[in-house]
């Protein structure tokens, strides 16, 4: 819940709409375990893509959606990209430049 808060934050931010935001994110929880799902099939680069990380109980419930993934790697993914994400909001708010 947190990751797809700081991902529609961001996406509000860069984009300066919260409904593109809210809509984009929609999309994103809708799609993004699919793709990810059909990448894994054929890219081992897939589990690096943020969706892949997002169903935790993958590692109490049964097996990981793709080899060599583990709790501690989930988890530090997850935090580069909350990281990366407030990096880029910090950016793009700064940027506008906005004076009070």
């Amino acid at each position: 819940m947190i990751m797809m808060v700081t991902f529609a934050f961001m996406l509000s931010i860069v984009f300066r709409s919260t409904t593109l935001a809210v809509s984009l994110s929609y999309v994103a929880i809708f799609i993004g375990k699919n793709m990810t799902d059909f990448l894994l099939t054929k890219y081992s680069w897939a589990k690096y893509i943020l969706f892949a990380h997002f169903d935790l109980t993958q590692y109490v419930d049964r097996i990981p959606v793709a080899e060599g993934m583990t709790l501690q790697f989930s988890l530090m993914m997850l935090f580069i990209y909350f990281l990366l994400f407030n990096v880029i909001s910090y950016l793009a708010f700064a940027k506008r430049d906005i004076a009070v």
